[in-house]
């Protein structure tokens, strides 16, 4: 008599509750039970989950997976494939430990499931089924939202839900998100708003820049991992539609107050409203790529005298993953030394013939390690396609390329960067920019400054340790 373990699952709590035989974790469950007093199979447990196929992380599949190499049952009986995964990956895995263990299976609704080139095809139907279902409920939402409908769960703080799911303004906190617009529209600040009302700055952004106060409904992308339970919302590309339910904030004092978001900005991004006061600011490019900005720091100190407070000015990479800082006042005097000293200059931006021979003979080099990471691409495809390599591999494989194919993508985007590196044409731009340098002004800054824009087109970082420049003109 074969010793058999039963596995059923549903995505939903919903499909799990208890109607009855009606759920369709009964439903399952029953079908399984029969099929075993037909075939005269001793169950000895009932595996199940109420989690998505998608997801590998599933109790009780992994309790049922570790059995296997226990040799507790001799076959695992299941509604349909698509119950034990809608990964093929995961599938293929599961099913390849069974035959390791020799250890035999049945899905009731798909006898005819015994070799692995029929279960790899029904697994990626599967894989490919719940991709078109996603598909079409997401478009299905983006209808209703067309329609005016709200569609993504709990609405927005100062509406609730009311009659046949619409939203309706909240009698409580609606004229608390009001109160908000008024006192920006009055203070122009938002952290100050933030202050008075106890919440976070980021949290009144969020209300202020929210068109469903003005009669609007978003349909928002959610981006899911595989193997997360949590979506997480994408803000990117969110789309709004004219809603059906009733605005709290009238059109004029949203507009209003979004001109004030936008001014403030500019100014933020410009470093406020008083004159520039770092004369390379925007000019200077990171060693990443990236724009430098002037950054000016306050720091207080205690001494025996008191409290003391003084000011530091730096460069800051507007890259997120750099963020590099460095001291405006060596920057400032390197930059003016190369421009001072033109022969410096010329030795900064010219290599010698040997340097330059070496550094293509590396970027040719490197091109040539592109082309073999792409023919290893398509070699490790044509393995997969021919069966000498399952799913798993093909992922770890690319995983591999595509890691070396980014690093070397890097080296020869810094390569083309140094290769590049232009020298000053005219010696007369070089002279009027030495004038300038040596005779500007503090008080002229801004005027200098754009004097600089029309004469240099990029200062670039070669090194921070040590500090090399290149400097490239019009």
């Amino acid at each position: 008599m074969e010793k058999v373990a039963i596995y059923i699952r549903v995505s939903k709590k919903e499909q799990s509750k208890d109607n009855g035989s009606e759920s369709s974790l009964n439903i399952q469950l029953k079908k399984c039970l029969d099929y075993c007093k037909e075939k005269n199979y001793e169950v000895l447990k009932v595996y199940q989950d109420v989690e998505s196929g998608r997801v590998d992380d599933r109790r009780e599949f992994n309790e049922l997976f570790e059995s296997i190499s226990k040799k507790i049952y001799t076959k695992i009986v299941f509604w349909e494939v698509s119950r034990i995964a809608r990964k093929i990956s995961t599938g293929m895995k599961f099913f390849e430990e069974l035959e390791l263990y020799k250890i035999t299976f049945d899905s009731i609704s798909q006898p005819y499931l015994k070799d692995f080139m029929t279960l790899s095809i029904f697994l990626a139907w599967g894989a490919e089924d719940i991709k078109q279902m996603s598909l079409r409920i997401r478009s299905n939402l983006e209808e209703k939202t067309k329609a005016g409908y709200f569609v993504h769960g709990n609405p927005a703080t100062g509406y609730m839900r009311g009659e046949n799911k619409m939203i309706v303004p909240d009698p409580e906190k609606a004229p608390f998100i009001l109160k908000i617009f008024e006192t920006y529209a009055e203070t122009h600040n938002l952290s100050e708003v933030g202050r008075r009302f106890k919440k976070t700055r980021s949290d009144i952004v969020e209300i202020i820049d929210n068109k469903i106060y003005i009669g609007y409904v978003p349909f928002r992308r959610y981006v899911k991992e595989l193997n997360e339970k949590k979506r997480k919302e994408s803000r990117k590309n969110i789309k709004w539609y004219k809603g059906l339910h009733e605005p709290i904030i009238p059109l004029e004092l949203f507009e209003f107050c979004q001109s004030l978001r936008e001014k403030n900005m500019k100014v933020r991004a410009s470093f406020g409203n008083a004159k520039p006061y770092l004369l390379y600011s925007s000019l200077i490019y990171c060693k990443c790529g990236h724009k430098m900005y002037q950054q000016k720091r306050k720091k207080s100190y205690e001494t025996k005298n008191g409290k003391v407070v003084r000011t530091y000015y730096s460069y800051t990479c507007v890259n997120r993953k750099c963020r590099k800082v460095f001291s405006a006042k060596t920057m400032d005097k390197a930059i003016k030394y190369l421009i001072l000293n033109s022969k410096e200059l010329e030795e900064l931006n010219q290599y010698s013939s040997k340097d330059k021979k070496n550094e293509e003979k590396k970027f040719l080099k490197l091109k040539n390690d592109l082309k073999l990471l792409e023919n290893e691409k398509e070699r490790v495809i044509n393995l997969f396609q021919k069966g000498y390599i399952n799913e798993e591999e093909l992922d770890n494989k690319f995983k591999d390329i595509n890691n070396d194919l980014k690093i070397t993508k890097e080296k020869v985007s810094e390569f083309e960067k140094i290769l590049n590196i232009s020298t000053p044409k005219d010696i007369k731009i070089l002279e009027k920019l030495k004038f300038i340098i040596e005779n500007y002004d503090e008080e002229d800054i801004v005027e200098t400054k754009k004097i600089l824009k029309i004469l240099i087109k990029e200062i670039r970082i070669i090194s921070f340790k040590p500090l090399k420049l290149s400097i490239l003109f019009y």
